[in-house]
């Protein structure tokens, strides 16, 4: 199994994924989702501030890989058939070598710019989402900690997300049509950054 990772900051664009991955019948396990479950599991109202507790307090109890942990686990319960799954919202590189140990990984972020990204977010308007610029950047910061950083600047593909759905949409297909047509070069294109441990 080949799984390909989709990294960014908050309002980067990462649920475009979604879209092209209905077009190549591909499932999308969404680490976000992971974490606002375990948010409401724990018996808090989704927003900003419980959201980012519950992501610290998991990788608190379980460790910096603490989410992958789950996804992997959920992943290989629910979909051993497939040979290609992806992972969106991977926040962290130690995720990235939790999930490379186990599977070959291919890693794609999605960037925007601050203000941009802010401006999606208010429009977009989730429970966890904030319409005020100072919690924006304290999140912001919250997973520049998480180390998203390294993530989005060891990525084997880059998407700017700046223009327009459509143009994000297509450079995600691009690169989805590169990795399948190429799928067994990918499974063994495999590395572990140590430098984190």
């Amino acid at each position: 199994m080949l799984l390909i990772g989709i990294t960014g900051m908050p309002g980067a664009g990462k649920s475009a994924i979604h879209e092209v991955a209905k077009k190549y019948n591909l499932p999308v396990v969404s680490m976000g989702d992971v974490v606002r479950y375990e948010t409401k599991k724990r018996g808090l109202e989704l927003n900003p501030e419980n959201v980012g507790k519950t992501a610290i307090k998991l990788r608190e109890e379980f460790g910096n890989e603490a989410i992958a942990v789950a996804c992997l686990r959920y992943i290989e319960e629910n979909l051993k058939d497939k040979d290609v799954v992806i992972v969106e919202g991977i926040r962290s590189l130690y995720e990235v070598n939790y999930f490379r140990k186990h599977k070959p990984l291919v890693l794609i972020a999605i960037h925007s710019s601050p203000l941009t990204r802010f401006e999606r977010l208010r429009m977009r308007g989730r429970e966890d989402d904030s319409a005020n610029w100072e919690v924006f950047v304290e999140r912001d910061l919250r997973e520049l900690g998480f180390s998203i950083g390294y993530a989005i600047a060891l990525a084997d593909f880059v998407v700017v997300n700046e223009s327009s759905f459509e143009d994000c949409i297509n450079q995600l297909d691009n690169i989805l049509k590169e990795i399948l047509n190429n799928l067994e070069k990918y499974k063994e294109y495999n590395f572990i950054y140590e430098i984190l441990r």
